[in-house]
């Protein structure tokens, strides 16, 4: 169990944390927290990553520090991805002192406030003082349920980590994973004594998925390279491809919760290898769970740009499914426990085009999720025609070279290190966007 706090210079939210850790060991659980492992005067050590995606369950500790807390928001952000996939990790908010519901609503905890929240006696009258941590901790622990049995194949990000850590476990030189870890960005203080073993694997590979950085992801797979095999090569470029994409952001392309529909995202970016990047990122490489479609129409000609951005997705969608032209558009099967998303690149279109064709594609096949990447990048202030102004509208936390640079350094790692697969056409990596 994982406790995401910051309770540093707040003796109050310290206390309660202590008694929690306390009640928590009482009861049977093994028990995370950093700072049982956290080097003085360091506020982020990089065996957290490998604790997120390890433990079965986590406690969030919501003092006012915790609310403007940056390494907070990550641990949060993560600890919720993980529970999108698997609703029995358990995730158990306890606003700490007088900290309130509204209060964690504008602090940007909104995905925590769809969980049931610690309930706690006077919360929120500022007249009243805060209860014996002791009290306060008593509440936390009695409020966390018993653990129910997690089946092992139910988590797809800690699959994802396991099945990066399989590859690296292949170099056996230990010089060579600890260059990786410092190409990652890690002290020579985090890497001393980690033995050649999958757990030290695993830590690398924890570091791998939260590296946002495509150069330094490909100066660290450089490192490991010649001391692996062609095959688990492939296979850990094809697994890491998308990690330069920030985990935040392409959470938000997942489908929503409460089964509202399919989902309709604009994103505002260059490169339709980004949106399949964005999937990749989000479904954590489990094509089990999702199935891209990228329609990518050429310059128009003399023909009307929106209606050959039409025939272009019919056509590929078509092929896709391996439909025959006499098969209506609408009879296309829907994958049973799977997304399919349509990644549309209308970079001949106008905005409102585009909001046609997206608009007459959820005609005929209601069910499919789409993600449009206009010819302009787009802003929140910006006007949105039709359906598209209902549509979530993603602007990614990086710029316009960032992406290039990304994305060009994602192809060098494909042409490089990858052997692709049979019939895999469609595979990101190849420069098909502006710039």
């Amino acid at each position: 169990m994982f406790i995401s706090h910051s309770t540093r210079g707040d003796s109050y939210a310290t206390a309660v944390r202590s008694q929690v850790v306390h009640g928590l060991r009482e009861r049977g659980y093994d028990v995370l927290v950093d700072t049982d492992g956290l080097p003085a005067g360091e506020k982020w050590h990089p065996r957290l990553y490998e604790w997120l995606l390890e433990c079965r369950a986590a406690v969030v500790l919501l003092n006012r520090s915790a609310l403007g807390s940056f390494w907070v928001h990550r641990e949060v952000d993560i600890l919720m991805w993980r529970h999108h996939f698997n609703r029995s990790f358990f995730v158990l908010p306890a606003p700490v002192g007088d900290v309130t519901p509204e209060d964690l609503d504008g602090a940007g905890f909104e995905d925590l406030m769809s969980l049931q929240l610690v309930q706690r006696t006077g919360a929120g009258d500022a007249e009243k003082e805060p209860p014996d941590p002791a009290e306060a901790a008593a509440v936390i622990v009695r409020a966390f349920p018993p653990l129910p049995a997690m089946p092992e194949d139910d988590d797809p990000v800690q699959r994802w980590a396991e099945d990066i850590t399989a590859q690296l476990s292949q170099v056996r030189t230990m010089s060579r994973l600890a260059r990786m870890g410092r190409a990652l960005g890690m002290h020579d203080r985090h890497l001393a004594g980690a033995p050649v073993t999958d757990v030290s694997c695993g830590f690398l590979a924890a570091q791998m998925l939260h590296t946002h950085d495509a150069v330094a992801l490909r100066n660290a797979i450089g490192e490991v390279a010649r001391h692996m095999d062609s095959t688990a090569l492939d296979q850990l470029v094809h697994l890491v491809l998308p990690v330069w994409i920030d985990a935040t952001s392409a959470r938000h392309v997942l489908p929503e919760d409460n089964g509202s529909g399919p989902r309709t995202v604009v994103l505002s970016v260059r490169n339709p290898d980004t949106g399949e990047y964005y999937l990749g990122r989000a479904f954590c490489m489990d094509y089990s769970r999702y199935w891209p479609i990228v329609v990518n129409a050429p310059p128009p000609g003399e023909e009307d740009p929106e209606e050959e951005l039409r025939y272009r997705c019919e056509r590929t969608i078509r092929a896709r499914f391996g439909m025959t032209d006499r098969e209506p558009l609408s009879s296309a099967p829907q994958l049973p426990n799977c997304d399919t998303y349509v990644v549309i690149f209308a970079e001949h279109c106008s905005l409102d085009e585009a909001e046609r064709v997206v608009d007459w594609l959820h005609g005929q096949i209601p069910w499919l999720h789409v993600l449009l990447i206009p010819q302009d990048e787009l802003t929140d202030d910006d006007p949105r025609p039709g359906r598209l102004a209902d549509a979530l509208l993603l602007v990614p936390p990086f710029g316009a070279d960032d992406e290039r640079i990304a994305i060009r350094v994602a192809s060098g790692m494909l042409n490089d290190w990858g052997h692709g697969r049979d019939g895999d056409d469609g595979r990101p990596g190849r420069s098909r966007g502006r710039g």
